[in-house]
């Protein structure tokens, strides 16, 4: 999957390279609506791979769960089950 980055300078700011917006927002630090259209699927891809949940996803990413699985179907991904812990 190819990412294709648009980033959006900040008011006032110097502008942030691609990378480092994806970056940002895989990281929690910035929610995924800074991202274009097909990059926020990549980030949701991404995260996918790595065994995330719709609920994780739409948390981690500022996105409505509903917003997760939608681009999750659209991708043709089936859903992650939440994983039981181990209880204290």
């Amino acid at each position: 999957m190819a990412i294709h980055l648009h980033a959006t300078p900040p008011p006032g700011g110097r502008p942030i390279t691609q990378h480092a917006l994806y970056n940002a927002c895989w990281r929690g630090e910035l929610p995924a609506e800074a991202l274009d259209t097909n990059t926020r699927e990549h980030l949701v891809y991404d995260l996918w791979l790595h065994g995330w949940t719709d609920t994780e996803i739409a948390a981690h990413t500022s996105m409505t769960t509903y917003t997760a699985a939608r681009i999750r179907a659209r991708l043709g991904l089936a859903p992650h089950h939440a994983r039981k812990e181990a209880a204290a």
